[in-house]
């Protein structure tokens, strides 16, 4: 259940770019057609706020205040000169014509936000560990418009007593009630998973609801409702980027706007649970709350991450982790991605790339010295399944069937996920290779024998560990 608070490439397609000749001497610049200035980044952590401009394909991109003025002049009627003479007057510096058309097809061009159909394609971030396989299903209008009709929920007196209502219902079914009449539920009859399976999909899909209506609530507009692939499981996203116009109280409404609308969730159920006195209930509020949990993580793209990025003001910390790396190196220069940040934030943003990098190398590592291992358990646990699926069902335990169904899902995501976590490393190490190797036959020919060397160790270690055998 990941939204898509800050993620830089989520959007919606926009239409065709009309020819347009290059913007040369003589010539007049316009704007590529749906291009969006958002404005300053409120709340940012670095020492001069950038502004962001929204491209039509939905990629925001940060930039300095001189070229956003430069583009924020552009009107389709204004050539260089009249564009120099406007800038001035708004930084109160001198600007030549010739420095502006430098500015426009050199820096702005190249990024897409000014029309040229001679410009090569703009380039677009590939974030690391984004959702993957995307797909929507709840277009922009309709988000907007459930948005807006639970946009009353954000209302204080609403959050105050929907937040000591929950704290009531955790202390009578944690400390009073607790648990077991749930758990008994489901092992006395297994079919109940398919409930408890069911409401925390309806969950899932409510918190991104809550995404929508935060981002709205703020005065932004949210984009589609949609779900894909998140490391190795299916995940729900809400795209806000629209959100990034808003202050930082209204970028963290839309962050914390799905956790509220799970407790709104569960306030639900807990009504349901009174009326009928169903203990499967107590149970799918346990479940949302370890979900909850989960989502408050800051070291992968869930929402702790999202909140964590506009409590410091830092869109896409990711982003962050190879400058700072740099930075540390005896020879390392700083870069302007983390050199521009204010002294607290840079050491926060240090204190966050010192907890992922070793959980992350820790998690790849693990997942790459037993992948076959891994692999072969869940073949064989699918095979389980599905020899059940096949009994329950010529036993016309349909329900049952469905069970086992949906634990062949699960094993059958977990298995293609490691396989592709496993082969999108591969890819970024080769790519990685090749840029650091580009037009130096030596470092190429190193690069090339460092990568045999490694997939030579990994099966060697794989077939010493066994895990070649028993498929």
């Amino acid at each position: 259940m990941t939204a898509v608070a800050g993620q830089m490439t989520a959007g919606r397609p926009a239409p065709a770019l009309p020819p347009v000749d290059a913007p040369g001497l003589g010539q007049v610049p316009r704007l590529a057609e749906g291009v969006e200035l958002l404005g300053e980044y409120q709340g940012s952590g670095y020492r001069q706020p950038p502004s962001l401009v929204r491209r039509p394909d939905g990629q925001v991109i940060q930039m300095s205040a001189l070229l956003y003025q430069v583009l924020s002049r552009i009107d389709g009627s204004r050539d260089p000169e009249a564009v120099a003479g406007l800038v001035s007057a708004d930084l109160d510096r001198t600007l030549t014509a010739e420095q502006v058309r430098y500015l426009i097809t050199a820096k702005l061009v190249p990024l897409g936000v000014v029309a040229d159909q001679s410009a090569p394609a703009a380039p677009t971030a590939r974030p690391l560990l984004a959702l993957r396989a995307r797909g929507t299903l709840l277009p922009e209008r309709a988000v907007n418009a459930v948005g807006t009709l639970l946009r009353p929920l954000f209302r204080w007196p609403v959050v105050v007593a929907v937040v000591v209502s929950v704290a009531a219902v955790d202390y009578w079914m944690f400390a009073v009630h607790g648990l077991g009449g749930g758990l008994g539920q489901v092992l006395r009859n297994p079919v109940d998973l398919l409930i408890v399976v069911g409401l925390s999909v309806v969950s899932g899909a409510f918190h991104e609801c809550g995404h929508a209506a935060g981002c709205r609530y703020g005065g932004a507009r949210p984009g589609v409702i949609g779900v894909g692939i998140y490391l190795v499981w299916p995940a729900f996203f809400t795209n806000v980027t629209d959100s990034y116009r808003l202050s930082r109280a209204g970028r963290l409404r839309t962050d914390l706007g799905g956790l509220y609308f799970n407790a709104v969730f569960m306030l639900a159920l807990a009504g349901i649970y009174v009326a009928t006195g169903d203990q499967i209930l107590l149970l799918v509020i346990a479940v949302t709350h370890l979900e909850m949990l989960e989502q408050l993580l800051p070291f992968v793209r869930f929402d702790g991450y999202f909140i964590l990025s506009d409590l410091v003001g830092v869109p896409d910390l990711f982003a962050r982790v190879v400058p700072i790396l740099k930075g540390v190196l005896p020879a390392g220069r700083r870069d302007p991605r983390v050199a521009g940040l204010r002294r607290g934030i840079r050491i926060v943003v240090t204190g966050w790339v010192a907890c992922v990098i070793p959980l992350l190398t820790f998690t790849l590592g693990s997942l790459l010295l037993h992948l076959p291992g891994v692999d072969r358990a869940l073949w064989h646990s699918a095979s389980l399944q599905a020899h059940l699926m096949a009994a329950a069902a010529g036993g016309r335990r349909y329900a049952m069937a469905a069970v086992y169904a949906i634990n062949i899902a699960f094993v059958a995501l977990s298995l293609a996920g490691s396989l592709y976590i496993a082969t999108g490393l591969a890819r970024r190490l080769t790519a990685l290779g090749r840029r650091w190797s580009a037009g130096r036959p030596a470092r190429r020919l190193l690069a090339a024998g460092a990568g045999l060397a490694v997939m030579a160790a990994l099966a060697a270690f794989w077939a010493m560990q066994g895990q070649f055998r028993g498929w």
